[in-house]
C-alpha cells in the first residue's frame, strides 16, 4: 500500500501521525478505474492536520465525500434529496457533529452503493479527534466498534486519524485496542475501562445492510453459528439499530 507499511489483512487502520504521505499510502492502492475513495471530513479542522492524501495523485473513479458540521452543505443536502451517485463525485452534509445515527447511515448508502456497482472502497475518517471534541469517548467507541465491523463486512480499506497530543494516553490506548493495526505513534497505556457491550450477531448481520451472503456471514461466523434469520436491512432499521446502541 504505497510507502506505508500496513499489514495485508489489516482492513482498519489507526493513523497517529500528520504527514499526508501517510494518508495518500492508505487510500492509494489497486485500479484508480475500479476505486471508490471516501472522506469523512470536518470543516472545523484544517486539512493541513491530517487526512485527504495526495491531490496530484491519481484520482478514484468514484468519490465520496461527507461534511460533518457543516450547516450550509446540510441544508443544501437536504433539499437535495441526499447525495447524487449518478456523478463521479458524491456529497453529503451532516449539520449536527453529535448525530452519530445519521452519520452511520450516510456512511452504509456510500459503502452500499459502491459495493453493488463492484467498486474497490477505501475510507478516510478524518478525524476521530474532531469529533471525540463533541462526543464522549465512550459513545465514540461504541460508534467506532460497530462501524469498523460494518467495514469489514464490504472489504473496505479505511483509516482513522486520531492525534494522540489532543487525549489522554488512556484513551488512545482504548481507540488502539479496537483496530488492526496502528501507524504512527502508540501508546503503551492500559485502555480505559468502557461500559459498553459488544454487539451481537444479529446487530451486525442487521448492519451489514444488503451485502451479498458471503459477506454478511463473514462477519457473524461460520455455517454452524449463522443466525436463522439473516435478513436485509434498510437505512432506517440501520439508524434505528444505532440509535439502540448509542
Amino acid at each position: 500500500m504505497g510507502s506505508v507499511d500496513i499489514d495485508d489483512a489489516a482492513c482498519n487502520v489507526l493513523v497517529t501521525s500528520d504527514d499526508v504521505e501517510t494518508c495518500t499510502g492508505c487510500l492509494d492502492e489497486g485500479d484508480p478505474d475500479r476505486r471508490a475513495e471516501l472522506t469523512v471530513t470536518y470543516p472545523s479542522e484544517s486539512a493541513e492536520d491530517g487526512g485527504f492524501g495526495d491531490h496530484t495523485r491519481m484520482q478514484p473513479a468514484k468519490k465520496g465525500l461527507v461534511s460533518v458540521g457543516d450547516v450550509m452543505r446540510s441544508a443544501s443536502a437536504a433539499s437535495g434529496g441526499g447525495p447524487d451517485f449518478t456523478g463521479a463525485v458524491a456529497q453529503d452534509a451532516i449539520a449536527d457533529p453529535t448525530n452519530l445515527q445519521r452519520l452511520g447511515t450516510s456512511i452504509s448508502e456510500f459503502c452500499q452503493r459502491w459495493d453493488d456497482t463492484g467498486y474497490d472502497i477505501y475510507v478516510c475518517f478524518d478525524s476521530l479527534s474532531a469529533l471525540l471534541e463533541y462526543t464522549s469517548p465512550e459513545v465514540v467507541f461504541q460508534f467506532c466498534h460497530v462501524l469498523t465491523k460494518r467495514l469489514e463486512s464490504v472489504d473496505a480499506t479505511a483509516h482513522f486519524h486520531l492525534d494522540p497530543e489532543r487525549h489522554a494516553e488512556e484513551t488512545v490506548a482504548t481507540f488502539q485496542s479496537i483496530f488492526d493495526q496502528v501507524v504512527g505513534e502508540e501508546t503503551a497505556a492500559s485502555t480505559v475501562d468502557v461500559d459498553y457491550e459488544e454487539a451481537s450477531d444479529d446487530e451486525i448481520a442487521a448492519l451489514a445492510e444488503d451485502w451479498s451472503e458471503d459477506a454478511s456471514y463473514s462477519i457473524v461466523g461460520d455455517a454452524y453459528d449463522r443466525p436463522d434469520d439473516v435478513t436485509e436491512a434498510t437505512d432506517d432499521d440501520i439508524e434505528q439499530t444505532l440509535a439502540d446502541r448509542l
